[in-house]
């Protein structure tokens, strides 16, 4: 009962955190079916940040989840969690991480049954 209570204090805290940025940010939803999702910058003069990623899982999942920012031919990693028996899981990143042209977020994961919704705004 503790974690369910936990877990849904951590789900309001991190709506009211993002709530700013869904009034003018960008949302798109993806299948992780495949295990890997990617989001290209594809505009010249302008640049976004992530906001926030929310996992969903159509069952309890267990495995890994990676986050990176690719740069030409760089990968940053932004964050790795290994998850156990999750329905959900949210990323919020520290601080503004801008993509710029041809900047790639790409997020890999183990779980594949379950969509990643990728929150970001204008930077």
């Amino acid at each position: 009962m503790k974690l369910k209570v936990y877990f849904a204090v951590l789900c309001f805290l991190t709506a009211v955190q993002c709530q700013p940025a869904f009034a003018d940010g960008m949302s798109a939803t993806h299948s992780l079916a495949t295990g890997t999702v990617s989001v290209t910058n594809t505009q010249k003069r302008s640049s976004w940040v992530p906001v926030a990623l929310l996992f969903r899982f159509d069952a309890p999942a267990t495995g890994t989840i990676t986050v990176e920012r690719n740069t030409g031919s760089t990968a940053f990693l932004l964050t790795s969690c290994v998850l156990s028996n999750n329905l959900h899981a949210v990323w919020v990143p520290d601080a503004d991480i801008p993509f710029n042209l041809n900047d790639v977020l790409s997020i890999t994961s183990t779980i594949t049954n379950g969509t990643v919704e990728i929150i970001r705004k204008g930077n």
